[in-house]
């Protein structure tokens, strides 16, 4: 919605732009013409209207004056002088200001005498400022329907791209029976942007639908071979036909084909879309941390290192068993693979559990790295090619569990499991 809001914001704020510079120009231009006409034609009107003034008394006649309009002498015997507020005034047509009143001065000096025509520009002035307050108006009003105006052709130019958005995002559009999107719309832009997610989407319909059957080859293929192997170790401990160490070898091949049917398993629940109910079973955190801590002991002390189980609390929860035995399982031999002396330590608390260790650490800028695909922590070390940690973290993300990276306390590495 963010988007849809900001692109509506933009056609709402182009269309109150536009109106502002056309109706402000607008208005300009209009305040600008009447202060221009008004001087000139104020101009004009009192020349002619001094010429014939000056005309009367050139021929002793009498002459007449406007109801709003004085005439003052200056420079003729028996003329008082001029008042106090028109005494800097000069030949030519002027504006004076008196006490909040506009005057126009039309002034003419003739033989050293100046004649000064004023009129009372008050009623004038209070009609212009009626036409001010119209234009503001006007001006205003203008703004109001570009905004109405705009938010009306913003709807309507949004609403398209709206729907579509929502088609696009409707889970049906990836069934390969889903109607084409551009046929809804008209061949315009959306138009066009319909046709782009149309061969997209098939694109991707194409891909899914290779990948499910990818899958469920790959499942249906490994499975078979691992079965057989499974029941040819329990047919040989069965019969009896090999000595004790032989028969060691063959449990821990019994191990090793479980937990790489364990591990189809978890690719293969990852490669889905969602799990469907009832598909995994689940058990106790304790129960598969301690089925883990004893598988890998053997391991840990190969390398001289000290493997405990810690519970520092009961967690009641119940979770998927082949996901979190997985989870534990690649956090642990991690810990063993990367610690060359020292312990590793898998604490328990409820609602979650951590694995410690007392390795060389890793530097924080690469912390947020070792969770990516084929990333190791330390490339001299041959073995593994750093999908561990990036399997660990699919999980967590497809579980809703939060899983951090941090320094221990007494050196090397956390690696801390929040399930809620």
């Amino acid at each position: 919605m963010n988007g849809e809001q900001s692109l509506a914001r933009r056609i709402v704020v182009a269309f109150v732009l536009m109106a502002l510079v056309v109706a402000g120009l607008f208005s300009l231009t209009v305040v600008m013409s009447i202060s221009y006409t008004e001087e000139n034609y104020a101009s004009s009107t009192m020349g002619n209207q001094l010429d014939n003034i000056l005309g009367a008394l050139d021929k002793g006649l009498p002459f007449h004056l406007e109801q709003d309009m004085e005439l003052y002498v200056r420079g003729k015997d028996g003329q008082p002088p001029l008042p106090a507020w028109l005494a800097l005034t000069k030949p030519g047509f002027q504006e004076i200001d008196r006490e909040g009143v506009e005057f126009h001065v039309m002034a003419r000096e003739e033989s050293g005498t100046l004649y000064v025509l004023v009129q009372d520009q008050e009623e004038f002035e209070r009609r212009e400022d009626v036409l001010y307050v119209v234009i503001a108006a006007a001006f205003i009003i203008s703004m109001l329907a570009a905004w109405g105006l705009g938010l009306l052709m913003a709807r309507r130019v949004i609403a398209p791209v709206i729907r579509l958005s929502g088609q696009v995002q409707h889970r049906g559009q990836l069934l390969t029976a889903a109607p084409p999107l551009a046929a809804g719309y008209a061949p315009d832009e959306v138009g066009r942007l319909a046709a782009a997610f149309d061969a997209t989407l098939g694109e991707l319909r194409q891909a899914l639908e290779r990948e499910s059957f990818f899958t469920s080859d790959v499942s249906h293929e490994l499975r078979t071979p691992l079965m057989v192997i499974a029941s040819t170790c329990d047919v040989l401990l069965a019969q009896g036909l090999t000595d004790a160490k032989q028969q060691q070898q063959i449990r821990r091949i019994q191990a090793a084909c479980a937990e790489m049917q364990e591990l189809v398993e978890t690719f293969m629940r990852l490669a889905r879309t969602q799990d469907g109910p009832g598909e995994e079973a689940e058990a106790a955190l304790a129960q598969l941390a301690g089925e883990q801590v004893d598988r890998l002991r053997p391991e840990a002390a190969g390398r001289g290192l000290d493997l405990t189980l810690v519970s520092e609390g009961d967690d009641a929860g119940r979770y998927p068993a082949p996901l979190l035995r997985a989870v534990i399982s690649n956090l642990l031999r991690n810990a063993i693979h990367y610690t060359d002396r020292g312990f590793v330590r898998l604490v328990l608390r409820q609602g979650g559990f951590s694995v410690c260790d007392s390795g060389a650490g890793i530097p924080p800028e690469k912390r947020e790295s070792v969770f990516q695909p084929f990333v190791r922590g330390d490339a001299t070390r041959g073995d593994g090619l750093g999908l561990g940690l990036s399997l660990v973290q699919r999980i967590c993300q497809r579980r809703g569990w939060h899983i951090r990276l941090s320094e221990n306390p007494s050196g090397g590495c956390e690696f801390r499991v929040e399930f809620s």
